[in-house]
């Protein structure tokens, strides 16, 4: 059973995605979560989306690893 969800998410802190190399950072550090199957950063729209099995502590983690390279993020 293929239980992957598209999690979208907004940067929200003041350091924001600024360019390609940005959201490169963010979906190479995403990637590796495991349960996570893809990830799409868009430094226009300032969203991430990401393809995973969601569940409470899965986001948890990804929130946390966003935030350990510099961004802050509320789900959309």
């Amino acid at each position: 059973m293929d239980d992957m969800n598209t999690l979208r998410l907004r940067v929200i802190s003041q350091q924001n995605l600024h360019c390609a190399g940005c959201e490169r950072t963010a979906e190479y550090t995403l990637t590796r979560i495991p349960g996570v199957k893809s990830v799409k950063a868009n430094h226009k729209t300032q969203i991430i989306e990401v393809d995973m099995s969601l569940n409470g502590e899965d986001i948890e983690k990804v929130k946390a690893e966003l935030k350990w390279i510099g961004y802050e993020v509320e789900v959309v």
